[in-house]
This record gives structure tokens, C-alpha cells and sequence, in this order.
């Protein structure tokens, strides 16, 4: 069973979703299950976990909902103020949810070097980990030393990284302290990783697969086949390629390393970790 590990779902709003700017014109629209369904079943995936792409109790409980009403989504990562006094009580009022997964704070976007060290949010992440939930990182490459240092403090989290860090492709700048930073994270052993949006990390208009290559090289030469996961990253990745350009990159790279990883890479890791 093919599963995409991590897509988006939105109504669309210029206020709500400001990252949304004119050079990625093909994502100002709505983007809903209807959309979802017809675009997983032609590409050949029959379940798939939903990700946040707002920072906002509202989205998470949308996102629920319409996991609820489909079992084409099997779970959910969504938002939650991990620093919150009330965090506790509201992850109880949560539990009744059975396909909410894991949760995800957009730490790309923190600007204070030292917010991954903060103990409210290190106290928050504790709590996940003893509710069994887990946990999205996302991260920029250069975040990956302090992502590190957080995660030693939580040696029971289970994380996978999105978008494998998000490393410069188009440059190539500072590809050796990326290796670096992913060997860390690779040596917990409840650290996985996605091979999810590379290519808009990659130039859009002019990437190839040998510009991606050594980068899904090093994440299975690191991570192996039982800690890989795919992602389509959908719709964001439309800016770059289409779903099925984006799945067989993937599906391409995996069977040239190991044709019996396919099953594992393109859905059952996904399910082991997510608990799906």
C-alpha cells in the first residue's frame, strides 16, 4: 500500500497562508479532498497523512474533521502551542481524535537562534513523547546543529525531518555541513527522514535528477531503508514539478538502491511511524 507521508490541504486565504507570494501563483487557490483524492488515485496511493500549514488550533481541528470524513487520510500532524500553560489539558481534549498522529511547529520560521533550547518548548516536546505522539521537524540546514541539541534533550521523541532539512539544492552551497548535520540527527535512532520537497529547494524551473541525487544518496546512505519515508509535499510542490514527476524521482532513486525497499520507503515506514 502506497502512502504519501506528507501533503496539504487549504481553503485558500492571502492573509492566512502570506507565504504564499507571487512566484508561486499556482498555489493561490483551494486545494481540498476532492482535489486530493483524484490526484492520489492517479498517481496509485490509497492513504496519506495530512500535514499543517498553519499555525493554528483552527487548522488542526479542520484538518480532523476531514480526516474524519475519508479514509483516504489516515493521519494527521497538526499544530499546537507547545509553550501553552494549558498544553496538557488541551492534548486531552485532543485525544479523542483517533487519527491525529503527531503535531508540527514551523521552526524554519523562528528567527531567535535559541528558540529550539527554550524549556517551555522542550517541556512541550516531553509531553508529546510520553503521549506517544510524533513529531515533524522543520527545519532549515542551518538549524540542524541547534535541532540536534533539542533532540538530545528528548531522547524519546520520535521525529522525522521534513524536506530533508531543507538544504540548498539549487546553489549547492554548504553541501558538506549538511552531510554533517544530517549524520547527527541520522545516529538517533528514532529519527527518521523524509525524501519530500527537494525539488522546490532545487532551481523550479531547471532542476534534474542528478542535482537531487547526492542529496537522496546521503539520506539513504545515513538514515537506510527502514527510516526513509516518501512525501509529495503537494500542492506546494507544483511550483517545481507535478505530483508524478515527484513520486518517481523517488520511486526511481529507491529501486536502483534496493527494489525490495520500494514497499518499505513508499508506505510501511510511514505506517510504523505514524502507528497508522
Amino acid at each position: 500500500m502506497y502512502i504519501d507521508a506528507h501533503h496539504h490541504l487549504w481553503n485558500y486565504d492571502p492573509v492566512e497562508y502570506d507565504w504564499i507570494d507571487d512566484s508561486m501563483a499556482v498555489l493561490k487557490k483551494d486545494f481540498l479532498i476532492k482535489d486530493l483524492e483524484k490526484t492520489l488515485y492517479q498517481n496509485g496511493f490509497s492513504t496519506s497523512v495530512a500535514i499543517q500549514a498553519r499555525q493554528s488550533m483552527e487548522e488542526t481541528l479542520w484538518l480532523l474533521t476531514l480526516a474524519e470524513q475519508t479514509d483516504l487520510i489516515k493521519g494527521v500532524v497538526g499544530w499546537i502551542d507547545l509553550q501553552s500553560d494549558t498544553l496538557a489539558q488541551q492534548l486531552d481534549e485532543l485525544a479523542k481524535y483517533k487519527k491525529l498522529v503527531g503535531f508540527r511547529h514551523v521552526l524554519q520560521g523562528e528567527t531567535d537562534p535559541t528558540f529550539m533550547q527554550n524549556p517551555d518548548f522542550i517541556r512541550g516536546l516531553k509531553m508529546l513523547a510520553d503521549r506517544g505522539y510524533r513529531y515533524d521537524l522543520l527545519i532549515l540546514a542551518s538549524q540542524l546543529p541547534a535541532a540536534a541539541e533539542m533532540l538530545e534533550q528528548v531522547p524519546n521523541l520520535h521525529v522525522v525531518i521534513d524536506h530533508i532539512a531543507k538544504p540548498n539544492i539549487k546553489s549547492r552551497n554548504d553541501f558538506d555541513i549538511w552531510q554533517q548535520g544530517m549524520a547527527v540527527l541520522a545516529h538517533n535512532k528514532n529519527c527518521y527522514c523524509k525524501l519530500s520537497g527537494m525539488v522546490t529547494e532545487a532551481d523550479w524551473q531547471a532542476w534534474t535528477r542528478a542535482d537531487l541525487q547526492p542529496y537522496m544518496k546521503t539520506i539513504w546512505d545515513l538514515f537506510g531503508q527502514q527510516r526513509i519515508m516518501f512525501g509529495s509535499d503537494w500542492p506546494v510542490c507544483l511550483v517545481a514539478a507535478e505530483y508524478q514527476q515527484v513520486k518517481q524521482l523517488v520511486v526511481d532513486f529507491v529501486s536502483e538502491q534496493s527494489p525490495q525497499a520500494s514497499k518499505l520507503i513508499m508506505g510501511e515506514n510511514a505506517q510504523r511511524f505514524y502507528q497508522l
